[in-house]
């Protein structure tokens, strides 16, 4: 079977140690929607990769499928990284329990650019929204907002989907409400 080369922006949700030498990363893609990749010999400290591989960086990425199941990356480069999310445990938290959400609700390779420029908007930075060191409860209010917009989006209006209300609401209880 020929590979396939693929190039695409993406949002890193999660980075796995896979093997003796390897990662897998779990990206939300714009073209490709939630996909994992593998990103060969990425642990070793020689490698150009793993800078680009962070939580929370919005990356420009290319991988190949070659029949294999899992496609291997090939090249990342950051476009933008949303560093003022870890400066405070608290906003760190926060993003954490959105990227699980995602993770949790959405199925892998639907591709869905509105939601990927949902995502991406939510955690830039602006100018209108809390910086560190503000208040928390404005950032939580603004990321439940972001969970109701991406629920609607996703077609559960103000429900939360059935197979996983129990997992959401364990992230989110105030969703309840």
């Amino acid at each position: 079977m020929p590979s396939s080369y693929f190039k695409t922006e993406g949002l890193v949700m999660k980075k796995m140690p896979f093997g003796e030498a390897d990662f897998l990363v779990r990206v939300l893609t714009k073209d490709f929607g939630k996909m994992d990749v593998l990103a060969k010999g990425a642990r070793k400290t020689t490698s150009k990769l793993n800078a680009h591989l962070d939580i929370l960086n919005h990356i420009r990425m290319q991988f190949v499928k070659n029949g294999e199941r899992i496609p291997t990356l090939m090249d990342a480069e950051v476009i933008s990284r949303f560093d003022g999310w870890f400066l405070s445990e608290a906003k760190l938290a926060i993003a954490g329990r959105i990227l699980q959400t995602l993770d949790i609700a959405l199925f892998g390779g639907a591709k869905d650019e509105k939601l990927f420029s949902m995502t991406i908007d939510f955690f830039r930075p602006n100018a209108d929204q809390p910086r560190a060191g503000d208040n928390i409860k404005l950032i939580e209010e603004r990321a439940l907002g972001f969970l109701r917009d991406f629920f609607a989006h996703e077609g559960y209006g103000d429900s939360l989907p059935e197979e996983h209300i129990d997992a959401i609401l364990g992230l989110w209880p105030r969703l309840k409400n």
